[in-house]
């Protein structure tokens, strides 16, 4: 299994505000995205052997054992890893170009991990409850149908960046885009069109992410962000 974590969006409707570096419990958001992304592979038995011993300032080194890929600004990923028990070990990369949305940023991360897999889980960095999310996505994934994967939806609305995709399937998908030139501000689903995915049912609580400072506020984020690095 590798883990893909999408961290390199805009935040228009929180003013500009990265989600990333928003402080939950005294940790950023992509801090807890990533400790329980390790927590997760290593609890499953997941992960390799060999773990990156370099920080995630250095940008897409390409061939190491890396199993987690926080894709969005590589100095600003640092920054926001320092509350991260395991920031040690994610590699990050920038899409290419910067900001040009989920699709491209899939195929950043998908392109910086070379370790071996049969499924990739993908995660916006803005869901609190990322741990409990992605066990039970797993949980739904049939190990001998290595051809289909599965998306979560909650209360109706699928969730791309809340899903496991078989790999092979979607390095073809990022191939064929990548030829058409329809990567740059694309949408994942137009990404994932061809690639064979089984709906997992997830309370809405579980998937919840942070859009505008309401949804911060109910997450007990404060909607300063100023005030957040004090909690």
């Amino acid at each position: 299994m590798q883990i893909i974590i999408v961290a390199g969006g805009l935040s228009r409707r929180l003013g500009g505000v990265p989600k990333a570096g928003l402080i939950l419990e005294g940790q950023t958001l992509l801090a807890r995205t990533v400790d329980a992304a390790a927590d997760f592979l290593e609890a499953t038995g997941l992960e390799t052997a060999g773990r990156s011993a370099l920080p995630a300032t250095a940008q897409g080194e390409l061939g190491r054992e890396a199993r987690i890929a926080v894709v969005g600004p590589v100095e600003k990923i640092a920054e926001w890893l320092t509350t991260a028990r395991r920031g040690a070990e994610v590699v990050a990369v920038q899409e290419d170009p910067p900001f040009a949305g989920p699709a491209a940023g899939l195929a950043a991360g998908l392109g910086a991990l070379t370790a071996p897999a049969d499924f990739v889980l993908v995660l916006a960095c803005d869901m609190p409850h990322a741990g409990d999310l992605m066990r039970l996505l797993y949980e739904h994934v049939d190990a001998s149908e290595p051809g289909e994967g599965v998306m979560a939806n909650a209360e109706g609305r699928k969730q791309p960046l809340a899903a496991i995709y078989p790999r092979s399937a979607l390095q073809e998908a990022v191939a064929a885009a990548r030829a058409a030139h329809r990567l740059e501000n694309a949408s994942v689903f137009s990404l994932i069109a061809k690639v064979n995915t089984k709906e997992c049912v997830v309370p809405a609580a579980l998937a919840a992410d942070i859009d505008t400072w309401a949804d911060a506020r109910a997450q007990g984020i404060a909607a300063d962000p100023a005030t957040a690095e004090g909690q």
